[in-house]
């Protein structure tokens, strides 16, 4: 690798940090590994680092890009490789971190994927991060960083620095010090179910809700009281605010039923996604990023699980009691669409108690969790390896 780039700042040496950030999306893991990494990315550049991204195909570069705040906000180099076999793209990423031009390289890996191998070959060329919540293995890295963790698990002990729990959520600036109070009437309604919501649950909720056939015999509805069929009316009434992307199979669907409800708003690239959940009463979203971003702004929400990763941030979540879950798509999606309808029903007369969810979404996150990632990442200066 090239000698580190110095430059001169009131008389002293200072040396150029270049993160180079390796993720993918697509139609089968969809856009959330891009979406925190652009956030850890940002947060970079604001502490005058230098930013790379690294990607498998030219698709990903695709998604990337159109994710990206202005046009080329950020170099994507394309590896021409396959995102589900790391290892096989090993000689050509080497050649990009050998080969980094004067720079002091870091490297920041967001892939399921990844194997012991894999990161262990990356760190004997410059100090390497990975952000995880599978708990696969211990992963052979200088950082590890896992939000969903609220105490760090016995399995990382290879990574010098361990970087664990919500103050480390990945979220971007415009998630910080939101203004928002909880409103008296209910009407506006927040949904994610991921870029692709395979199981679609979306489109199961506005099929129950306005074909009215709501079912009072869930298991799932419990913890929210039994939906019932007299406040059907009530919810076709709400407007429903769904943010997906055109990787959504079912995302025709979902345009054709906006054109039928005219309550039914749809959502693809949002720039500004704290303004928009900020009018909204209630949330319902996928375990994921997005939870902790609802948590940031305070919308009183409910989860559902789509995916087996998500279990664990899902519970957490609801074992502190600061976002329920209402049900598993993955194992019923009859029984999630009851614990949701049910959610609703609660919730549409219930200001104090939506006042004091909110209140404990903010204390959980502050929303500076990016920058804290981005920080530990400049302050880092110890070489690794070869």
């Amino acid at each position: 690798m090239g000698r580190a780039a110095v430059y001169q700042v009131s008389g002293k040496d200072i040396i150029m940090s270049v993160v180079y950030f390796r993720t993918d999306g697509n139609e089968e893991i969809a856009t959330g590994h891009i979406m925190r990494c652009l956030s850890i990315a940002r947060a970079c550049a604001s502490l005058s680092m230098g930013v790379r991204f690294l990607v498998s195909d030219e698709n990903s570069v695709s998604i990337l890009k159109e994710r990206f705040a202005f046009p080329d906000e950020f170099p994507a180099i394309c590896l021409h490789s396959d995102y589900q076999a790391p290892e096989k793209e090993l000689p050509a990423l080497k050649k990009v971190l050998k080969e980094a031009p004067d720079a002091d390289v870091k490297l920041f890996v967001d892939s399921y994927f990844v194997t012991e191998t894999y990161l262990a070959e990356l760190q004997k060329y410059c100090p390497t991060a990975y952000l995880d919540d599978l708990l696969a293995f211990d992963y052979p890295v200088d950082f590890i960083v896992n939000y969903d963790m609220e105490e760090e698990p016995a399995c990382y002990r290879k990574a010098a620095h361990r970087l664990t729990g919500a103050a480390y959520t990945p979220l971007r600036e415009q998630f910080q010090n939101v203004s928002y109070e909880a409103r008296p009437k209910v009407r506006d309604i927040f949904l994610s179910a991921g870029g692709t919501d395979a199981c679609n649950i979306i489109g199961a909720l506005f099929q129950r809700i306005y074909d009215i056939t709501v079912s009072n015999t869930a298991d799932s509805a419990d913890k929210f009281g039994a939906p019932t069929d007299d406040s059907t009316a009530f919810l076709q009434n709400l407007h429903y605010h769904v943010i997906t992307s055109r990787l959504n199979s079912h995302f025709q669907e979902l345009e054709q039923l906006a054109l039928c409800y005219p309550t039914i708003h749809i959502h693809t690239n949002v720039q500004d996604m704290a303004a928009l959940m900020k009018q909204c009463d209630l949330g319902i979203s996928a375990g994921g990023t997005t939870l902790y971003e609802l948590c940031a702004v305070g919308v009183p929400s409910v989860s559902v699980v789509t995916a087996d990763n998500q279990r664990h941030a899902v519970e957490t979540f609801s074992d502190k009691k600061i976002i329920l879950c209402a049900g598993d798509a993955c194992v019923s999606l009859e029984k999630t669409v009851d614990g949701l309808i049910a959610f609703l029903n609660r919730h549409k007369d219930s200001y104090s108690e939506r006042k004091e969810s909110s209140q404990r979404m903010r204390t959980f996150i502050d929303g500076r969790g990016a920058f804290r990632i981005a920080s530990a990442l400049k302050n880092f200066e110890t070489p690794t390896g070869g």
